[in-house]
């Protein structure tokens, strides 16, 4: 499995309106749902903030990681949002939040080595400061996708 596998330009949301972390996360479930990677908003929702009990999603430079492993996800995926403002999370370096992948993936054995190795690419992508500069300016979901498909 690459991210060029799994990128899918229906959960992927540029200029995102968002007023707080949760609001972020419902409108990104949302897109999950209609997308039919999730059967369950609230359901998924719950375990992202059950995840977020464990430690900070929010790494820094203005990005969030959070993790949607749950047992209503039906397709491995990751939603990315590019958001109009950043909004309020808790990071690693105290500053607001502006491009989030929410990871998707079920609570099934085989996809903890999807979620892994899922988080592995996009974690290699973040520690370059170029690639931040360009997700975080996206304009458009063919942007989005250009700047994180390449593996």
């Amino acid at each position: 499995m690459e991210l060029k596998d799994i990128l899918d330009s229906n959960i992927i949301s540029v200029g995102l309106e968002a007023d707080s972390k949760e609001d972020a996360l419902r409108k990104m479930s949302q897109m999950l749902l209609e997308n039919k990677n999730i059967d369950n908003v609230d359901q998924f929702v719950e375990d992202i903030f059950e995840r977020e009990k464990i430690g900070v999603t929010g790494i820094g430079n203005g990005v969030a990681i959070p993790h949607g492993k749950s047992d209503s996800v039906k397709q491995v995926g990751i939603a990315i949002a590019v958001l109009k403002t950043p909004i309020k999370w808790e990071t690693l370096d105290g500053k607001d939040v502006k491009t989030i992948f929410l990871f998707c993936v079920s609570n099934e054995n085989d996809a903890a080595h999807d979620h892994l190795f899922l988080l592995s690419k996009i974690a290699k992508k973040i520690a370059d400061d170029e690639f931040l500069a360009k997700i975080n300016s996206a304009k458009t979901v063919d942007e989005v996708l250009a700047c994180v498909g390449g593996n």
